[in-house]
């Protein structure tokens, strides 16, 4: 998108990218604006790796990423959604600052390399909000950088702030009824550019054995208050409003309907 003066500069690409998330509302620079866009964001944009699992390739430029989110109406992993995402909050007024993320490795009990995943900080006034349309079934709502633990569908947040960090950390239900709070990530608060990431973006979409290039995922919210539809390579999940779940097998030879009915994207 061509940069413009804020607000009363939209031009027909940001008109697109409205339409292309429902939103329609003005787009003035405040918090209930961010609220509503990310929520839109989160339910019309689905987070996706099919290029990646087909290795077809991706890119972490915005010119890349609007041409396959806004005109061919695609998803995309967070490179591209968030960084999409911030270009278009920048566009309207907001102050963005694009975050280096290492994330929680489960089999380890540590931290992923540097550049694993982008997410935003977004300031208005004097505040500042953790804001991830790129985490796959992330808080649907912008969150405070500040310790403390906030209520966000679908699940509450906890975020442990520093000087030099923010830590994402969620409380999760195990399959046992037991919950337990886990970190999802730690992002570094030095400012970064897109650029930044090219190197782990090639990485994570060639390195071989990763989730990124042997398993398809397709997901999207379907509402602000925690409903969500996730297509696997051999299933599909869906979520209510109220967290509760079904599970559906898919066959291969109904993958591309499955998608195509619940995303409408065409298999790449």
């Amino acid at each position: 998108m061509t940069r413009v003066k804020p607000v009363a500069g939209r031009n027909d690409g940001v008109d697109r990218y409205f339409r292309r998330i429902g939103y329609k509302g003005r787009g003035a620079p405040n918090l209930n604006t961010l609220r509503q866009l990310q929520a839109a964001h989160l339910i019309h944009v689905p987070f996706e790796n099919l290029d990646v699992f087909h290795r077809r390739g991706v890119r972490v430029d915005v010119n890349w990423s609007y041409q396959k989110i806004v005109n061919r109406r695609r998803g995309g992993w967070c490179f591209e959604l968030n960084g999409c995402f911030g270009a278009l909050l920048e566009q309207l007024g907001y102050r963005v600052t694009r975050l280096s993320c290492r994330t929680f490795e489960p089999g380890t009990g540590g931290l992923s390399a540097d550049f694993d995943h982008l997410a935003l900080l977004v300031r208005i006034g004097e505040d500042r909000y953790l804001v991830d349309v790129g985490w796959g079934d992330c808080p649907l709502a912008p969150i405070p950088a500040e310790t403390g633990e906030y209520a966000r569908r679908p699940r509450k947040v906890r975020i442990e702030s520093t000087d030099d960090s923010l830590r994402l950390i969620e409380r999760v239900e195990r399959v046992d009824g037991e919950t337990t709070w886990e970190l999802q990530y730690e992002a570094s608060l030095h400012p970064r550019a897109l650029a930044d990431f090219d190197d782990r973006s090639r990485y994570l979409q060639t390195e071989p054995g990763l989730n990124w290039t042997e398993k398809p995922l397709v997901t999207r919210a379907t509402s602000a208050k925690g409903g969500r539809v996730t297509l696997h390579h051999d299933r599909l999940r869906k979520r209510q409003d109220d967290l509760s779940f079904v599970d559906e097998h898919v066959s291969q030879e109904k993958w591309a309907s499955v998608l195509s009915t619940f995303f409408d994207i065409a298999p790449p």
